[in-house]
């Protein structure tokens, strides 16, 4: 099992792509991603089977309908952010959606559905879904045994921004209670923005977690 990640497009959104013998999935295809998914298969000789988004927003979004497209590939969402995807650009400003182009994003249509408490199998692994509102209404957690794509839920020192469309700063703060405080602190996360870190060193140092009051 392999795994690499990119940043793409102008928010620099960590697109991931998991590997294993001649299978790919990838995670949270932003604005420039397909190309680079396309490379990693190409290099791996791997097949992509699924495509799996974190939240709606287009900076997570732009690319997956073009993979889906060029692969037969299912996408799965949380139902709770189809409305970003069903018509693109929805959840963020109208300069966000002019940056990332949305009136050419291919639809994303038939997306299957990412339930909190059922668990999603990527390539052999089991990862449990963990619906994180706050951030964007359907934001996930993805949480296997060693690793938890966290979208922008969580980052290293910070979370994600909860005074976009649709963000909600109390369900944030429930959110990072029940399910970010929760989560063992040897998993490494894997965030939509900026460096990897751990949940050891989160609970430990992020300021965020450690004044949950203050989210707002």
């Amino acid at each position: 099992m392999e795994l690499v990640f990119s940043p793409q497009g102008p928010f620099q959104t960590n697109c991931y792509v998991l590997t294993h013998e001649n299978r790919a999935v990838v995670v949270d295809p932003g604005k420039g991603a397909a190309a680079w998914v396309e490379q990693v298969l190409n290099e791996k000789g791997a097949k992509l089977e699924k495509i799996v988004l974190t939240h709606g927003h287009i900076d997570h979004t732009r690319d997956a309908g073009q993979l889906a497209k060029a692969h037969g590939a299912p996408i799965f969402i949380h139902d709770d952010d189809l409305f970003m995807v069903s018509q693109p650009g929805g959840g963020v400003s109208g300069d966000t959606a002019l940056l990332y182009e949305a009136a050419t994003m291919e639809p994303l249509t038939q997306c299957e559905s990412l339930t909190h408490g059922d668990t999603i199998d990527l390539l052999g692994l089991s990862f449990a879904i963990r619906h994180c509102p706050g951030h964007s209404p359907g934001s996930v957690l993805l949480v296997g045994d060693e690793v938890v794509f966290a979208g922008d839920v969580v980052f290293k020192g910070s979370i994600g921004r909860t005074d976009l469309p649709g963000s909600d700063p109390a369900k944030m703060r429930q959110s990072l209670r029940t399910e970010v405080l929760n989560l063992d602190d040897s998993l490494t996360l894997l965030p939509g923005h900026g460096p990897h870190t751990s949940m050891r060193a989160e609970r430990r140092s992020n300021p965020f977690l450690n004044n949950l009051d203050a989210i707002g």
